[in-house]
């Protein structure tokens, strides 16, 4: 069986050894990602599960230890003590990697049919190929599946028949050569120049007293419930009610992802987009915390995975792989006190955010009112006749009575840099769109400058009907997105290591910030986080940044709509003094600057991460007992 490349499977069996001498084999596995791997032969309640009966003979079996063959690619062993005198048996393989489960069944048999008479001209005399000149028989690997069927029994009877698949095997079968190589050469010592082989036998009689040579051939296991994925006006919809698969019992995400096939996206897309989605349903929020019984929600996947590239859902399934490792290791101890002193966030350290936003609100009103010189003003460009300014000259005119909706704005800081972002809604005669705008700023001695922006369009409603005027677009688009997602970089066993890397992260300009995640009463890990995103896409753009960096590698975007909101202020002083409570109480706070009208500048001091409200119950009684009052919200 052909191995999907980079996708936990189990590939071709290859056995080396002859009836009658000890068992020699090995196969291979491929996986997801270069993670740990458990292999055994299966047990008792593996072949019932499967509709098989364990032989005895799979007890003289050993399963030597897994060997790596590349990053992506394992080699296991099976040998035996004893030589192995058999028809044939079930050899079933039960692989664990990466939070999900293989069962793999193999048929091994002996391929009786190598001693198959040929037709020769001339004497026509029936030639076995044992005794062609410096034949040896070699084992045999089918990468054909065959059915399980009763008719295995029949092979320790005295008249067994030859199954469908076995006959397909022998139509095609070519003579092998001493090193087992299929060769179209005529063997030596015939003088014909082709053989051809005579009508497959639909009875062999006293197939014990033939030689042979053992080949395997994986069986497919019995037929499970399959959730195809069909499109329906460019949307991925499912057959099941309401779009709900129900996770069964040694099932894991990728057996899932692999059931469902969609597009042409990898299985490790698949269920990186499906824990995403279902980021609730999961144990401590963790790719790998699922277990039988979950409803998983897998409508609209195409919509999930349509931003999410190979390489990025890789880094995901690695960095929670990660932590599940760590929380499976954690010991129970109380929570830790560190003595690591936590730096400012560098949102705190920037002065004039008020003036930064009114420059915002500036650089949007000469746009609606077409003044362009005053427009560009907001730009940080020296030179009048810059290619950069005549272009945007150019494009500012060919749009004219523009008419812009915006979002609140919110600002983050990449690499020290503060970033303004919100939903922009414009119109004009010729044109309509609708997407995220970012607008990177520098203070110079004139003031905050932009000195980069971008623009990113949404398809309207996710592949609705396009917006066909401007009442259209102004009113059913809704402007104000909630900042939905984080950057998880990375989990930790210990407060302290937590308390570094949010230092280190802050001191590189990024707002992070660390929340305990509590396993158990007396057990917990750290996760470090930065920042709050509209999106999975923005927040990706900024994850990228991260990687690069030496203390960024696990860094990963995921959606954690939910924080307890401390307190809010009017200016960053009063933000500040919140922000050092915190701190001195041993907790870690995030600063959220946002503008919008007629409200003005906000400043909101936040704490944690949250998919659903019960998980932030324990740290809101936690800030109690600080005499900090805690209020659940969708920022």
């Amino acid at each position: 069986m052909a191995s999907e490349v980079c996708a936990f499977s189990i590939g071709e069996f290859n056995v080396r050894s002859k009836f009658g001498e000890k068992f020699d084999a090995s196969f291979e596995i491929d996986l997801d990602f270069d993670g740990p791997v458990e292999v055994r032969l299966g047990e008792d309640e593996d072949y019932t599960r499967l509709g098989l009966e364990r032989q005895d003979i799979i007890d003289g079996l050993i399963l030597d230890p897994v060997q790596s063959a590349s990053a992506l690619k394992r080699t296991i062993q099976i040998h035996s003590n004893n030589p192995l005198f058999f028809p044939s048996f079930n050899l079933v393989v039960r692989a664990t990697h990466n939070g999900g489960t293989l069962l793999e069944n193999f048929l091994v048999t002996v391929d009786f049919q190598q001693s198959l008479a040929l037709n020769v001209r001339g004497k026509k005399k029936k030639t076995s190929p044992k005794e062609l000149p410096g034949y040896e028989p070699k084992p045999v690997v089918s990468k054909e599946k065959a059915p399980l069927s009763d008719e295995i029994e029949k092979f320790v009877k005295d008249e067994p028949i030859v199954n469908k698949q076995q006959e397909a095997i022998l139509d095609r079968r070519m003579p092998e050569d001493p090193e087992g190589k299929v060769s179209n050469e005529e063997p030596e010592g015939l003088s014909v120049k082709s053989i051809a082989p005579v009508p497959v036998k639909r009875e062999v009689k006293h197939r014990r007293r033939l030689s042979g040579v053992m080949w395997a051939n994986p069986r497919p296991n019995p037929d499970l419930e399959t959730t195809e994925v069909k499109k329906a006006g460019g949307v991925q919809v499912l057959p099941t009610p309401k779009g709900v698969y129900v996770l069964r019992k040694g099932e894991g995400l990728f057996s899932v992802a692999r059931k469902l096939k969609v597009g042409k996206y990898h299985p490790a897309q698949i269920a990186a987009a499906i824990w995403m989605h279902n980021i609730d349903k999961f144990i401590f929020g963790n790719i790998h915390g699922i277990q039988a019984g979950v409803e998983l929600e897998l409508n609209h996947l195409e919509e999930h995975l349509s931003g999410l590239d190979l390489q990025a859902a890789r880094s995901i399934l690695k960095n929670q792989a990660v932590e599940w490792k760590l929380a499976k290791s954690a010991a129970s101890i109380p929570e830790e006190v560190s003595t690591v002193p936590e730096v400012a966030l560098p949102s705190e350290r920037l002065e004039d955010l008020t003036d930064l936003f009114e420059q915002v609100r500036g650089w949007q009103v000469t746009w609606e009112k077409m003044d362009i010189k005053g427009h560009l003003a907001y730009y940080q460009v020296l030179e009048t006749e810059n290619p950069f300014l005549i272009s945007k000259r150019l494009l500012l005119g060919r749009y004219p009575k523009p008419h812009l909706e915006t979002s609140s704005k919110f600002m983050v800081l990449k690499e020290g840099v503060p970033m303004v972002f919100f939903t922009q809604a414009f119109s004009s005669e010729n044109l309509k769109s609708w997407g995220l705008k970012e607008l990177e700023w520098m203070r110079s001695p004139s003031g905050w400058k932009i000195r980069g922006e971008n623009f990113y369009e949404w398809s309207s409603h996710s592949g609705e009907q396009s917006l066909k005027n401007d009442a259209d677009l102004m009113g059913s688009v809704n402007v104000d997105k909630a900042l939905s997602f984080v950057i998880h970089v990375s989990s930790h066993s210990k407060k302290a290591e937590a308390l570094s890397l949010t230092n280190q992260l802050r001191k590189n300009g990024f707002d992070a910030y660390w929340a305990p995640v509590r396993l158990s009463v007396d057990t917990f890990i750290y996760r470090v986080y930065v920042g709050r995103f509209s999106d999975w896409n923005q927040a990706h753009r900024v994850v990228r940044v991260l990687r690069k960096k030496s203390f960024g590698g696990h860094a990963t975007a995921i959606p954690y709509p939910l924080v307890l909101k401390v307190g809010e202020a009017d200016s960053l002083q009063d933000a500040r003094v919140i922000l050092e409570s915190l701190r001195k109480s041993g907790l870690s706070g995030l600063l959220l600057v946002s503008y919008s009208e007629p409200k003005g500048t906000s400043f909101r001091v936040v704490v944690g991460a949250f998919k659903k409200a019960d998980n932030a119950t324990w740290m809101l009684q936690k800030l109690k007992q600080f005499g900090f009052s805690g209020e659940l919200i969708s920022p």
